[in-house]
């Protein structure tokens, strides 16, 4: 056993905290995701060294004038939520929320109604980071008690 690990489930995890953070990424996405009425296909989250996620959005008549692309949200924990067009292998950012690195869920949708209606401001600033802030706000969102069922979201894409 590796000293200070915590064992659930048979399986040893080294840092506990850093599993306590990706399933809050984890729930954190399926949230917002939820929040715009849209599922999780094509979605992924990533955690090497730092946190990110793509939420591609549904695709509508007007969406991206076609060719294979799509509105998505992107997630990355130095800079919050962006939006933009494009697939899997290459977006074009064209908004930013800057407010907040971890907005509410409904706070995210209301950010991509706002884009999408011409409405949405620019953040004057970008919101600080700080990656101990960050990972405790993402944590915050994981589900309570080892037991607790969430669905998985796929792997990045590599």
């Amino acid at each position: 056993m590796v000293r200070g690990a915590t064992t659930t489930g048979g399986n040893v995890i080294a840092d506990p905290d850093a599993d306590t953070t990706r399933c809050g990424l984890h729930r954190y996405v399926q949230l917002v995701a939820a929040a715009l009425g849209t599922g999780l296909e094509g979605s992924w989250y990533g955690w090497n060294t730092e946190a990110t996620a793509y939420l591609p959005l549904p695709v509508s008549p007007c969406s991206a004038g076609g060719h294979g692309q799509r509105f998505t949200l992107l997630w990355h924990e130095r800079s919050g939520w962006s939006l933009g067009v494009g697939t899997h292998d290459e977006v074009v950012v064209f908004a930013t929320y800057g407010h907040d690195v971890v907005p509410a869920p409904r706070v995210v949708a209301a950010f991509v109604h706002d884009v999408m209606r011409g409405s949405h401001e620019p953040a004057v600033t970008a919101a600080d980071y700080v990656r101990g802030e960050v990972r405790l706000r993402l944590a915050a969102y994981a589900p309570s008690g080892p037991d607790a069922p969430t669905a998985t979201l796929p792997p990045r894409r590599r």
